[in-house]
């Protein structure tokens, strides 16, 4: 079956041709011939160039079958066949990890590579919105000579597991599972990209482990913090239904071993307390470690939280994790590539 992203592109451009009620259900089990009514013969040719241009790949006219057309997800694994052979350098694939299976996007530069960046996303649907974003800096490191690795954490995206069983603890097993399937490649080096609350479990991972220079995208070190924020997406939610659920009653219920939902997550106590466990790792790091964000008043921040980085940047960008539309992002893209640098330093 096809990626998460690309099911969920296929969807948005199917929705946004064929004009679907938002009132239709869309996903990689709806049947398209016969079974969306907007998607007869006359729609097909306007959805194949959509698609082309949404996913910069090109259908030809001798392969194209109604076969393709069966379901979201055929089409799906259509798209994703064509993108691999316009993209040889892209590859994805399974890392068997002690959770279960890992889905991993790597991106191989033209040569040989002996530094590959592991990219460690951030949390909850911020993960999905950074989609994009991961992308587009694996290419570019790509082009700089550098392999580039993002992956699913347990529980997440296309790998094993459902979120209501995600442990932090989990996760730094996860991130180790990945670097070392490099290491076993023959990688020299893997350099880490934590994106924001990424960025403290690469941090974890660091103080422990063996690594390369680390670069923290808008990194989260009030775990505490950013879990109530979390919460509170659900305690406006339910004050717009007329309900009143505090930040406060929705930790009690936690602490009480209430799985919560918020925002299509299912929160487990146990991941709970983990993150309200969290701090900034006051061991001395050996990397370098290098703070990539869009405010000024970002060093202050870290400094504050514990961490003494090398380098604080700050680039002009869109808050990538909030926003509704794909952020692109290019001055991110190239402060990264900038302090990562090239392929064998």
């Amino acid at each position: 079956m096809a990626a998460v992203e690309t099911i969920d592109k296929t969807i948005a451009t199917l929705r946004s041709v064929l004009q679907v009620s938002p009132a239709t259900i869309l996903d990689a089990n709806t049947r398209l011939l016969g079974g969306i009514p907007e998607f007869d013969s006359l729609a097909v040719a306007s959805v194949l160039l959509a698609l082309e241009e949404q996913f910069e790949i090109e259908f030809a006219d001798d392969e194209i079958s109604a076969e393709m057309f069966t379901t979201v997800g055929t089409l799906g694994d259509y798209i994703e066949g064509l993108a691999s052979a316009a993209q040889p350098d892209l590859q994805a694939g399974f890392v068997a990890a002690r959770s279960g299976r890992l889905f991993v996007l790597r991106r191989q530069p033209a040569g040989a590579a002996k530094r590959c960046v592991v990219i460690v996303p951030p949390f909850g649907e911020e993960m999905n919105r950074a989609r994009p974003l991961m992308a587009a800096t694996a290419e570019a490191l790509s082009a700089r000579g550098l392999a580039c690795c993002y992956f699913d954490l347990h529980g997440t995206g296309d790998s094993d597991g459902d979120f209501s069983a995600a442990r932090w603890d989990t996760w730094l097993d996860d991130l180790d599972d990945v670097i070392s399937s490099i290491a076993a490649a023959g990688r020299v080096a893997v350099d880490i990209i934590g994106v924001r609350l990424g960025a403290l479990l690469a941090l974890q991972y660091a103080a422990d482990n063996a690594a390369g220079r680390l670069v923290l995208w808008d990194p989260v070190l009030d775990a505490g913090g950013y879990l109530d924020r979390f919460l509170l997406t659900r305690s406006m939610a339910a004050m717009m239904s007329g309900r009143d659920e505090s930040v406060a009653t929705l930790r009690q219920r936690l602490e009480n071993g209430e799985t919560l939902e918020v925002g299509g997550y299912a929160l487990h106590p146990d991941m709970v307390a983990q993150l309200a466990a969290l701090q900034v790792p006051r061991s001395t790091l050996s990397q370098s470690v290098c703070v990539i964000s869009r405010s000024a008043k970002t060093e202050a921040v870290v400094r504050e939280a514990g961490l003494a980085p090398d380098l604080v940047c700050t680039a002009d960008y869109e808050p990538y994790w909030s926003a509704v539309e794909v952020v692109a992002a290019p001055g991110l893209v190239d402060a990264t590539c900038d302090q990562l640098g090239a392929a064998n330093a």
